[in-house]
């Protein structure tokens, strides 16, 4: 596959790529993850998460948010490495409104383990993502 423009005009090949993403959806289990991180069941504050899964507890909340942070990860690589069209993934995805529902658990996960790097193509994604606007 050859690298795209992220700014250029969609193809059908960037189109092909947005379709497999969005089947790789239900496999890895992401609209299980977004729903509950869009739930009140959800505790956005990392203190008050881990007060409520200590680390280490396995807790099955926990493994559905990593589904999604690996998920986003994934579409963040692509994108940082100018391999997904930039219009067409904004307009399909609200990356930076996911990115602040989650920062606060990737930070306090950050934390923990001692790695900033952590997640940083997500990150990097939604930073660009608050910034833009459709060309159309």
């Amino acid at each position: 596959m050859s690298k795209h423009h992220r700014n250029g005009k969609a193809d059908h090949h960037d189109a092909e790529l947005i379709v497999k993403l969005y089947e790789a959806q239900a496999a890895q289990q992401v609209p299980d993850a977004m729903a509950y991180l869009f739930s009140n069941d959800y505790p956005a504050d990392f203190a008050a998460f881990r007060e409520k899964h200590p680390a280490g507890s396995s807790a099955s909340q926990e493994r559905l948010i990593y589904k999604a942070l690996g998920y986003y990860e994934t579409i963040g690589t692509l994108y940082r490495n100018g391999l997904i069209n930039e219009d067409l993934l904004f307009d399909w995805l609200a990356v930076d409104l996911l990115w602040d529902r989650l920062k606060s658990f990737v930070v306090g996960v950050r934390g923990e383990i001692g790695s900033d790097r952590m997640y940083e193509n997500f990150e990097y994604m939604a930073e660009k993502n608050a910034k833009w606007s459709p060309s159309r």
